[in-house]
C-alpha cells in the first residue's frame, strides 16, 4: 500500500468531524494503519495541526499494577503511539496508577490535574469526564470499542454490580504502602457488540486511514446513549457466553478482581 501522508490524515479527521479547537481522546493501534510518512511523530504532528492552537490531544496511557506507578517512567501499556506521545516534550500525564492519560494542548493542564484525588479512576472529576464537559470527542484509530476506556465511566456512574475494590502497590508519589482502587472494572466486556447499536442510533462516525478504520464519537452523546442502555439492562456490556467465567459470575452477583481490566 502507498505511504500515508499528512494530507491523508487531515482528510480522515475532517470526515470524522474533528475540527480546530476540538479536544479529542484517542485510543490507537499504529500497526493497523500502515506506513506513515515520517512515522508516529508525524502522525501526532498532523493531528495537533488539525486541532490547532486551541485544541487538545489526549491519549490513554493505562498501566498494570504489579509495580508502583511512576508517572515519569512507567510506560503506557496501550500501544506504541501512546508511548511515543507520552515521551514528547510538553506532554502532561495524570496521576492515577492504572487509568492515567497524557495530554498536550490548550486544556492539557486542566484535564490531567487532580486525577490522584478522584474517588475512582474513571468517575466524575477524572480526565474522562473533563473531556466530556469540554465537549470533547473520542477517536478510535485502528481499534474497536473494546479499547474505549470511557465506557468504564458509564459503569462507574451506574455503580455496576460487578465493580470491585482492589488494593495495589502505592504509586511512587504517595507516602502510603498501598493504593485502593474503588469501583474498579476488572474482567471481560463485550463492548464490541455495542457497535451495531451505536451505528443504528447514529452516535458514531467512521472513516478509513490506510488499512485502519477510524471512528469518532462525541463523548457527551456516547455517555447519554450508554446511560440509557445500562438503565434498561445493567449487564448490557457483559457477554452471554456461558464459557466466560467473569461475565457468568458477574451476572450471578459474584464480584471478582482476579481478571485483568
Amino acid at each position: 500500500m502507498r505511504t500515508i501522508t499528512r494530507s491523508d490524515i487531515h482528510l480522515t479527521l475532517s470526515l470524522l468531524d474533528v475540527v480546530p479547537g476540538d479536544t479529542i481522546l484517542m485510543h490507537s493501534a499504529l500497526t493497523a494503519v500502515g506506513p506513515i510518512e515520517g512515522g508516529a511523530d508525524a502522525l501526532i504532528d498532523a493531528i495537533l495541526e488539525a486541532l490547532g492552537s486551541d485544541g487538545t490531544l489526549v491519549m490513554s496511557s493505562l498501566t498494570g499494577w504489579s509495580a508502583p506507578f511512576d508517572p515519569d517512567k512507567t510506560p503506557s501499556g496501550v500501544g506504541y503511539l501512546s508511548e511515543v506521545f507520552r515521551k514528547r516534550p510538553g506532554v502532561l500525564r495524570s496521576l492515577h496508577p492504572v487509568h492515567s492519560v497524557t495530554a498536550f494542548g490548550k486544556n492539557a493542564a486542566y484535564i490531567t490535574a487532580d486525577h490522584d484525588i478522584c474517588e475512582t479512576g474513571c468517575g466524575e472529576g477524572s480526565p474522562y469526564t473533563k473531556v466530556r464537559d469540554l465537549g470533547g470527542k473520542i477517536v478510535l484509530l485502528g481499534v474497536d470499542q473494546d479499547r474505549n476506556t470511557s465506557l468504564h465511566c458509564l459503569e462507574v456512574f451506574t455503580d455496576a454490580p460487578y465493580l470491585v475494590t482492589l488494593d495495589i502497590p502505592a504509586p511512587v508519589y504517595s507516602k502510603a504502602e498501598k493504593f485502593t482502587l474503588t469501583k474498579f472494572p476488572p474482567g471481560h466486556r463485550n463492548f464490541k457488540a455495542a457497535m451495531s447499536d451505536m451505528r443504528r442510533d447514529g452516535i458514531i462516525r467512521e472513516a478509513v486511514l490506510g488499512r485502519a478504520v477510524v471512528r469518532s464519537m462525541v463523548m457527551r452523546e456516547l455517555f447519554d446513549w450508554g446511560m440509557k442502555k445500562l438503565a434498561a439492562d445493567p449487564f448490557y456490556f457483559l457477554c452471554g457466553n456461558p464459557s466466560c467465567d467473569f461475565c457468568t459470575k458477574a451476572r450471578a452477583g459474584i464480584r471478582s478482581a482476579d481478571d485483568d481490566r
